[in-house]
């Protein structure tokens, strides 16, 4: 099976991508390919393939549109995946907008309605039912038993923990300059932002809503793309 994650920055989508590799897991190797190319996909050597990511070819795309790859986009409040980036890695909002934001919306009218869709919300607030939701739709045989385990091993609690470890470098870590991340589940050391921190000045917040306003609703909502049944 391959599946890819494509999730809006700062949604939530390296815990959707950890809820798919270890259902995949289950059911045979697994890898994370760093290309979005098909002949890594197919390489033969796992059963299984996950690539994550936030922007893709059109090779990749035409593949999730006719249901050769299962995608699953997470989303939140465009503004405050904005904002959240920029609490972490700093930067200006014209070019986090331009460099990131952009690229993914534009993603993400592709293929949207050929992909589950998962809030950031939901995963925050609702994260039982989220985990059971992604991995019902990676897996159809997805179990209650595996569903326990993986709500339990990718508790906020343990999630803590291990960005602690990524911190103080106890885990094989990944150095990207700018940033570093755990290799084995792709969680960084800046993973969880504190929202009290953002810089939500009345023109700060304007900006960015009038540079992504085709993508918004009037309360600066990403207007949702529903999904097709195929």
């Amino acid at each position: 099976m391959l599946v890819f994650v494509s999730g809006m920055p700062r949604s939530g989508s390296t815990y959707s991508y950890n809820v798919i590799k270890q259902a995949l897991s289950r059911r045979g190797g697994v890898a994370s390919v760093l290309s979005d190319r098909r002949a890594q996909f197919t390489s033969g050597q796992t059963a299984h393939a996950i690539y994550k990511a936030h922007d893709a070819d059109d090779e990749l795309i035409a593949f999730v549109r006719n249901g050769s790859v299962k995608s699953v986009c997470t989303i939140r409040k465009p503004e405050n995946a904005v904002l959240s980036w920029l609490t972490m890695f700093d930067g200006e909002p014209a070019q986090v907008i331009d460099a990131v934001m952009l690229p993914w919306l534009r993603l993400y009218e592709r293929i949207a309605a050929h992909s589950l869709v998962v809030s950031m919300d939901e995963i925050e607030g609702r994260r039982l039912r989220s985990t059971w939701k992604i991995g019902r739709y990676v897996c159809p045989d997805y179990s209650p038993i595996e569903w326990a385990k993986d709500c339990r091993d990718l508790s906020k609690r343990r999630i803590s923990d291990l960005l602690k470890d990524v911190e103080d470098r106890k885990r094989k870590i990944v150095d990207g300059g700018w940033t570093y991340y755990d290799e084995e589940t792709f969680f960084h050391r800046r993973h969880i932002s504190d929202r009290s921190k953002f810089d939500t000045r009345p023109e700060v917040l304007a900006d960015i809503r009038n540079r992504l306003a085709p993508w918004l609703d009037q309360n600066g909502n990403l207007i949702r793309l529903e999904r097709k049944t195929l």
